[in-house]
Protein backbone atom coordinates (compact mmCIF):
# COMPACT_ATOMS: atom_id res chain seq x y z
CA UNK A 1 0.00 0.00 0.00
CA UNK A 2 1.67 3.69 -1.36
CA UNK A 3 -1.61 5.84 -0.92
CA UNK A 4 -0.35 9.07 -0.27
CA UNK A 5 -2.19 11.40 2.05
CA UNK A 6 -1.82 15.18 1.73
CA UNK A 7 1.85 16.65 1.04
CA UNK A 8 3.32 12.87 0.21
CA UNK A 9 2.69 11.24 3.36
CA UNK A 10 1.98 7.89 2.70
CA UNK A 11 0.36 5.13 4.47
CA UNK A 12 3.86 3.26 5.74
CA UNK A 13 5.88 6.44 6.68
CA UNK A 14 2.30 7.30 8.80
CA UNK A 15 2.57 4.09 10.26
CA UNK A 16 5.85 4.38 11.43
CA UNK A 17 5.21 7.99 13.51
CA UNK A 18 6.16 7.64 16.53
CA UNK A 19 3.20 10.01 17.51
CA UNK A 20 0.90 8.22 15.28
CA UNK A 21 1.98 5.02 16.46
CA UNK A 22 1.09 6.39 20.41
CA UNK A 23 -2.39 7.04 19.48
CA UNK A 24 -2.66 3.73 17.96
CA UNK A 25 -1.61 2.16 21.13
CA UNK A 26 -3.55 4.41 23.68
CA UNK A 27 -6.66 3.56 21.40
CA UNK A 28 -5.60 -0.48 21.06
CA UNK A 29 -5.61 -0.32 17.62
CA UNK A 30 -2.98 -2.52 15.69
CA UNK A 31 -0.97 -1.55 13.12
CA UNK A 32 -2.82 -4.72 10.70
CA UNK A 33 -5.80 -3.31 12.29
CA UNK A 34 -4.83 0.50 10.63
CA UNK A 35 -3.74 -1.34 7.53
CA UNK A 36 -6.71 -2.72 7.14
CA UNK A 37 -8.77 0.71 7.90
CA UNK A 38 -6.88 2.62 5.16
CA UNK A 39 -6.73 0.41 2.49
CA UNK A 40 -10.75 0.14 2.85
CA UNK A 41 -10.86 3.57 2.60
CA UNK A 42 -8.22 3.94 0.03
CA UNK A 43 -10.45 1.32 -2.30
CA UNK A 44 -14.26 3.11 -1.26
CA UNK A 45 -12.44 6.23 -2.30
CA UNK A 46 -10.93 4.93 -5.49
CA UNK A 47 -14.45 3.16 -6.55
CA UNK A 48 -16.00 6.94 -6.11
CA UNK A 49 -14.05 8.18 -8.26
CA UNK A 50 -14.03 5.64 -10.81
CA UNK A 51 -18.13 5.83 -10.93
CA UNK A 52 -17.75 9.67 -10.65
CA UNK A 53 -15.70 9.56 -14.22
CA UNK A 54 -18.40 6.78 -15.75
CA UNK A 55 -20.72 8.79 -18.34
CA UNK A 56 -24.60 8.58 -17.09
CA UNK A 57 -27.01 6.97 -19.67
CA UNK A 58 -30.18 8.44 -19.37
Amino acid sequence: MSGKIGGGLTFETMLTDPLIRLVMESDGVSVAEMRAVLQAAGDAVARREQASEEPEFC
